[in-house]
């Protein structure tokens, strides 16, 4: 699971516009990912329908999004150590 943390967002399907737009807001590994909420993504100006399919893809892998923007991602944090 470490391991699939550590990959490029670009190994998700997600679109090349899309990876593009998380790469700029210095999103570059599905760890970085992790640690935003769906407001955190919306903020940066990622649309509903991309955040859905970040969702999807991210719980393909067992992993999601942030559940509360203030606090951190719990269900990660245990295949870091």
């Amino acid at each position: 699971m470490r391991k699939m943390l550590e990959n490029d967002i670009s190994s998700l399907n997600l679109g090349k516009s899309l990876v593009t737009k998380l790469k700029e807001n210095e999103i570059n590994s599905v760890y970085d990912l992790c640690n935003f909420s769906r407001m955190e993504l919306s903020d940066i100006g990622i649309e509903n329908t991309q955040i859905g399919n970040i969702v999807v893809e991210l719980q393909l892998l067992g992993i999601d999004l942030k559940k509360n923007h203030a606090k951190r991602n719990t269900s990660i944090n245990s295949y870091l150590k």
